[in-house]
């Protein structure tokens, strides 16, 4: 989206926007996560209650590793939890037409 202004807006500007339908506070969001996998602790997927609905690489949809290796999709998530598979970015440019 571009949003053009007709005069200059003395700095600093701050921009104000509405997320829909995106529920990080809610409690299954909130709960769905292992403390005990968080801090380092190599769990097995029958330990991972906490994490429902995401406990295996295959709930999370990924069939392999940042740099191409292989993922076991039967294999505990690492993260797991709701929050694991949560990735939101903004990403804003400001330009100057005139400078």
């Amino acid at each position: 989206m571009t949003i053009t202004l007709d005069s200059d807006i003395p700095a600093p500007v701050y921009v104000y926007y509405q997320l829909d339908n995106f529920y990080q506070n809610h409690r299954r969001y909130v709960k769905s996560r292992s403390n005990e996998q968080l801090m380092g602790n190599n769990l097995d997927v029958s330990q991972l209650d906490d994490c429902d609905p995401i406990k295996t690489n295959n709930d999370l949809g990924r069939n392999e590793t940042i740099d191409g290796s292989e993922l076991v999709g039967e294999a505990a998530a690492f993260p797991c939890g709701l929050v694991a598979k949560s990735v939101f970015n903004d990403t804003y440019v400001l330009t100057d037409p005139y400078g």
